[in-house]
């Protein structure tokens, strides 16, 4: 049973710190060492836990979702992993993941380098607005150090996986021969009319093979453009009611800022056809250009194979005419978001399907820059598992 006094974010701060080890009970109360299988976390003859007991700590995107004793325990014991690693395993278990801009202050505070932690009871109501303001501002403090901390996790990963396959010794020690280059430049990029054939002369070459060559190349290149060009796409609401429409989207994923939409629609011209985002990927810095549609009606094979990402305010009516035939089926195929302010309670329709709720702050809007890293950070997550190839 658990201890009605003791804390168990303490005691796993406590132990961490202690280089001692919490001990694992299955359901018949027998030690284990697989996380899974536990039923309890003992804390030596302190106090007893259920795996999944709340703690005190808060998310950073949310005034009411806790971690759990089993998360932050996952967490320890994969901290020498990168990011998408520890991402992998802990999906894997099917336990709750410590989010991105959370890694840093929680392995800090259970390690004891940070003294002070955004907590609250999970069994007490919200505190007053004074305590809100004073956890949001505790809270937004590690989010660089957050940052930093992941992209050196990401570079020591990319950097331990390299091999050096060309050097500017190799590349210059070829035994071809290079003197016939100049003669087939001029054969296949002529400056005047008829110089293909000219040159084609010149080299033994008929005029029709370099040609149909210079096509073939030239094609090849338009191929590869066309595959580069190809832009990930989202989908927004068409319903001018939505939280996220084609006039507030944008603001949100690129600025990083909530905006009133319908205010938006007021300020703005006719609704654009489609916009586009750009965002730096965290795990490459690569920056990636998103086209952002609130209809599919006119989407080819090509649109559905580019589709990544969809906002539903959790009508089954968004989906008529889709290629997927329910919501269902749908998330199935791409990453969904249900967007709701913090204080909502989510639509019953949407409990089946497979979405993230993304909890969005009434009045904070410095709490929006957290929520909008989380989205992006789920959305490269899948990106990189089931759309590489618009990666590339």
């Amino acid at each position: 049973m658990s201890s009605t006094t003791a804390d168990p974010l303490h005691l796993l701060r406590q132990f961490t710190i202690q280089n001692k080890k919490a001990e694992l009970l299955d359901q018949n109360d027998n030690l284990t060492t697989d996380l899974q299988a536990a039923t309890t976390i003992r804390f030596g003859e302190e106090a007893s836990f259920a795996r999944d007991t709340p703690t005190s700590f808060l998310r950073s995107n949310s005034d009411s979702d806790h971690y759990t004793l089993s998360a932050l325990l996952h967490f320890l014991d994969h901290r020498d992993q990168s990011f998408y690693e520890y991402m992998k395993t802990t999906n894997t278990l099917g336990l709750q993941t410590i989010s991105f801009g959370d890694r840093a202050q929680v392995l800090g505070y259970l390690t004891g380098k940070i003294e002070e932690l955004a907590v609250s009871d999970p069994a007490v109501e919200k505190q007053p607005a004074a305590g809100d303001a004073k956890r949001a501002k505790t809270r937004s403090a590690p989010d660089a150090v957050a940052a930093s901390t992941a992209a050196n996790d990401i570079a020591r990963d990319i950097m331990r996986r390299e091999r050096v396959l060309i050097t500017s010794s190799t590349v210059l020690s070829s035994n071809k021969s290079f003197a016939r280059v100049p003669e087939l430049a001029k054969a296949l990029f002529p400056s005047k009319p008829g110089a293909v054939a000219k040159g084609a002369v010149a080299s033994g070459k008929p005029a029709a093979d370099i040609s149909a060559s210079g096509q073939a190349s030239a094609a090849s290149r338009r191929s590869t453009q066309h595959r580069k060009r190809r832009n990930p796409i989202i989908v927004v609401p068409a319903a001018t009611t939505s939280m996220f429409t084609m006039y507030n989207i944008k603001s949100l994923l690129q600025d990083h800022q909530f905006v009133d939409g319908r205010a938006e629609m007021e300020k703005a011209g006719p609704k654009p056809h489609e916009v586009f985002v750009e965002h730096t990927m965290t795990y490459s810095g690569q920056t990636v250009k998103f086209r952002v549609v609130d209809s599919v009606q006119d989407f080819t094979e090509a649109d559905w194979e580019a589709l990544v990402c969809v906002f539903t305010q959790g009508a089954a009516w968004q989906f008529k005419n889709w290629t997927w035939k329910t919501p269902e089926e749908v998330f199935q195929n791409c990453l969904g978001f249900y967007p709701k302010y913090q204080d909502e309670r989510p639509k019953d329709t949407v409990n089946s399907w497979a979405v993230s709720l993304l909890n969005i702050e009434r009045s904070k809007r410095h709490m929006d820059r957290a929520t909008v890293a989380g989205l992006w950070n789920n959305l490269e997550q899948y990106m990189a598992r089931n759309k590489p190839e618009l990666l590339a």
